[in-house]
C-alpha cells in the first residue's frame, strides 16, 4: 500500500522514522512530507534512506517538473500525519494549504489519520479541541496523545503515543474504510 506520512515540527518529529521503518517492513510504500519547520528537527536525507523513496518538502519540484500534492495523491491508501502540530490541525481543519502537507490533506482521497504532539496546554487550549472536533466531523482519525510528561518538563495530555501503537491504529484505520 502507498502510505503518506507527513511530519510537522514538533519535537517528537524523530519518533517518525521508526514509524517510516515500521510501514516499509510491512511492505509498504512509504513517501514522506515534510514541513519546512520540521526541517530544523529531522533530515529528508534519513527519511529518503529508510523509505526508498523522495521526502517532500516543497510544493513545486523543478527537477521532478510535478507538483507535489497532485502526484503523491495518486495510488495512496493512507495519509498519515505522525506528529500533528496544533498549527498543522489549525489549518487543515480551516482548510489552509500554505505549505506541501496541507496541500497534500486537502487533495488526497484516502483515510487520513492525525496523531497530534504537543504540550499539555496547548493540546487542551479550546482553539485546539475545537479543530480536532472539526477534523473528526470531517472523517478524519485522531490518535489520541498519552499523558505523561513532554520534552519541555510540563506534564499532561500531548504526548505523543508509542509508535507501535500508531502503527497498528493506523492500519486498522484502513482495513476498517
Amino acid at each position: 500500500m502507498k502510505i503518506i506520512l507527513g511530519i510537522s515540527s514538533s519535537i517528537a518529529a524523530y519518533k517518525s522514522y521508526d514509524l517510516a521503518r515500521l510501514f516499509v517492513r510491512n511492505g509498504d510504500s512509504v513517501f514522506t512530507v515534510v514541513t519546512e519547520n520540521s526541517l530544523n528537527l529531522i533530515s529528508p536525507l534519513t527519511f529518503e534512506t529508510l523509505t526508498g523513496n523522495p521526502c517532500y518538502y516543497d510544493s513545486f519540484v523543478r527537477e521532478r517538473r510535478e507538483m507535489g500534492h497532485i502526484t503523491l495523491k495518486e495510488n495512496a491508501g493512507l495519509f498519515l500525519i505522525c506528529p500533528a502540530t496544533a498549527n498543522v490541525l489549525g489549518k487543515m481543519a480551516n482548510g489552509i494549504a500554505d505549505n506541501l502537507l496541507t496541500t497534500t490533506y486537502l487533495s488526497v482521497t484516502c483515510p487520513v489519520v492525525v496523531a497530534p504532539s504537543m504540550n499539555p496546554a496547548m493540546y487542551s487550549h479550546p482553539a485546539v479541541q475545537e479543530n480536532i472536533e472539526r477534523l473528526i466531523k470531517r472523517g478524519v482519525h485522531i490518535i489520541e496523545p498519552c499523558e505523561g510528561k513532554v520534552a519541555c518538563g510540563d506534564c499532561g495530555k500531548g504526548k505523543l503515543p508509542d509508535i507501535s501503537e500508531i502503527f497498528k491504529k493506523a492500519l486498522d484505520v484502513v482495513k476498517d474504510s
